[in-house]
């Protein structure tokens, strides 16, 4: 149980590079839906992700020999917060503080990846995994989200849900692939005016369609 008292601090860090993972809330900051403390807010929304988890944990109690509180590692199989909790703390943060209402899915599969990095931060490997994460946002940061708003205000991402519960790595949506929603319409050939003997051009009058 050696790695056990890093656990939290290592959430912490896992938490972070999650919500960097996020194209919705990097958009949302971005285009500052929550005003000019956008960026502020992401940093209070993953503060509050991690205080929930740190007070809600169970605790191995402190003994002679070990002081400093560590986490209870059978937690890993009880999280302290489970998907549904989370995805309506989350559901209620983005619509609150940045006017959001997804619905495009993303809320849930964050939930999801908390949840599987808690029980990843107990594990054998926490700091591997963590620093996985880390190295994902950074590549990410670096090459920017792309996204847009289709109809109804929901986002078209080209970074697709993650599904992997080892890596957590996103996949690339080929948007090429995607079905042709509305069909292009041929122009409507022009239709050539009429002149009469004098040389006077007749207007037409317009049939229904």
């Amino acid at each position: 149980m050696s790695q056990q008292p890093e656990a939290i601090i290592l959430f912490a860090r896992g938490t972070l590079a999650l919500l960097d993972l996020w194209p919705a809330l990097t958009i949302a900051v971005n285009e500052q839906w929550g005003g000019t403390e956008s960026s502020a807010k992401k940093t209070w929304l993953a503060s509050t992700l991690i205080d929930e988890f740190e007070t809600r944990a169970p605790l191995i109690p402190t003994t002679e020999t070990s002081t400093t509180p560590v986490v209870d590692p059978k937690s890993a199989s009880d999280p302290p917060l489970d998907i549904d909790e989370i995805a309506d703390l989350l559901h209620q943060i983005m619509s609150d503080e940045f006017d959001a209402n997804l619905e495009d899915g993303s809320i849930d599969a964050v939930a999801s990846d908390l949840v599987r990095l808690w029980k990843d931060v107990l594990g054998p490997n926490p700091l591997v995994l963590v620093e996985a994460l880390e190295k994902k946002a950074e590549e990410v940061k670096k090459s920017g989200v792309k996204a847009s708003v289709g109809q109804g205000g929901s986002l078209s991402e080209s970074e697709g849900e993650d599904d992997d519960d080892d890596d957590y790595e996103d996949e690339d949506v080929d948007m090429d692939q995607a079905p042709q929603l509305v069909e292009s319409q041929k122009p409507k050939e022009k239709e050539e005016p009429i002149v009469d003997d004098d040389g006077f051009t007749l207007v037409q009058k317009k049939g229904k369609r």
